[in-house]
């Protein structure tokens, strides 16, 4: 029986190694993202959570995710227990909160029913005033914020 010289085993070696060093390339290089791509996915992926937690926290309280009205440029939530007959299409019939692709999810626009005024709240802070925003009625006067 002939046997092989250690080179030849050697070279064998060799080759396998290098099989799974370029496999594992592969798979990486498959994987990879280029930076800037990266960062606008994280900038997203980010939003998109940030919006899931704001959804919970805001269905929890009543109020309605309109997916007719929402799309990629903003995202609306209306509380139907302020639904009021408006007869001006230039108002809203029912108290809305938007958050805009413009803003990153930072800020809160509220317009309240029967009005077409946009209020600006930091997410934060419009949990601490979203009872008065919840009070709200047509005919009422509107709220003051500071």
């Amino acid at each position: 029986m002939a046997r092989r010289s250690s080179a030849h085993a050697r070279s064998r070696t060799a080759e396998a190694k290098k099989a799974r060093r370029n496999k594992r390339r592969a798979v990486r290089d498959a994987s990879w993202i280029p930076e800037t791509v990266f960062d606008e996915l994280s900038d997203d992926i980010e939003l998109a959570a940030l919006l899931e937690s704001f959804d919970e926290r805001i269905t929890q309280r009543g109020w309605t995710f309109d997916d007719d009205l929402s799309d990629d440029e903003a995202v609306l939530w209306t509380f139907p227990p302020t639904a009021a007959e408006v007869s001006d299409e230039e108002v809203v019939p029912v108290t809305t909160i938007a958050i805009t692709a413009d803003d990153t999810g930072e800020l809160a626009h509220v317009v309240f029913v029967g009005t077409a005024d946009d209020y600006q709240f930091e997410l934060d802070e419009l949990f601490d005033v979203l009872d008065v925003i919840e009070a709200y009625r047509l005919g009422d006067p509107l709220p003051v914020f500071s």
